[in-house]
């Protein structure tokens, strides 16, 4: 059976958002997580848990500061490679691709990530250059999202963490993964 071309769409500024919170309660971070405050969170296993033929994995999130900040953010993402193993004797690697937005304060959540992920997901979907979708977001605005995507045959995958998780994103994909296993340490 063909590994199904994936793209991995990264809504980094609720995933950094969510990863802060449960941090503040007390979780421990695995090793292998890289973060940067109110930037970004990254672990190499987001894409290496799943055999995905992912030809792109898109990270989305918002800064506050000039455009010398900006470029500093989306410089350091591009930097952070992601490896993918589609079969038995596959490796493939390849670059995350920044989609990095500015912000006016640190406490607001911009609209800008969110509507350039429909955007994207809506366009390569409906292009049929894809066959699945894998969104790491718990964000309920998705859930329209997600159904149409899914009416249209592409299969939706979805990767996300506890704190803020809508109830209704992991019943409402293919298939969905918990990642608190991934970035947190188990609590005891």
């Amino acid at each position: 059976m063909e590994t199904p071309r994936a793209m991995m769409f990264v809504d980094g500024e609720n995933l950094v958002m969510r990863y802060q919170d449960l941090v503040t309660k007390g979780r421990k971070p695995n090793d292998g997580v890289i973060h940067q405050p109110d930037c970004f969170v990254w672990h190499a296993g987001l894409t290496q848990r799943v055999h995905f033929n992912f030809v792109r994995v898109t990270y989305y999130s918002s800064v506050v500061g000039d455009d010398p900040r900006i470029l500093e953010v989306k410089s350091t993402l591009a930097k952070i490679p992601f490896t993918c193993r589609p079969g038995a004797n596959v490796i493939l690697t390849g670059q995350i691709v920044p989609a990095i937005f500015k912000k006016p304060a640190k406490s607001q959540k911009t609209r800008s990530v969110d509507i350039q992920i429909v955007i994207d997901i809506m366009r390569y979907a409906f292009s049929n250059s894809i066959e699945l979708v894998y969104l790491a977001s718990g964000d309920g605005d998705y859930l329209p999202l997600i159904a149409e995507v899914m009416r249209h045959g592409t299969q939706v995958y979805a990767g996300a963490l506890s704190s803020g998780l809508h109830p209704e994103i992991p019943h409402s994909v293919d298939e969905f993964f918990d990642l608190d296993q991934l970035f947190f340490q188990r609590v005891a």
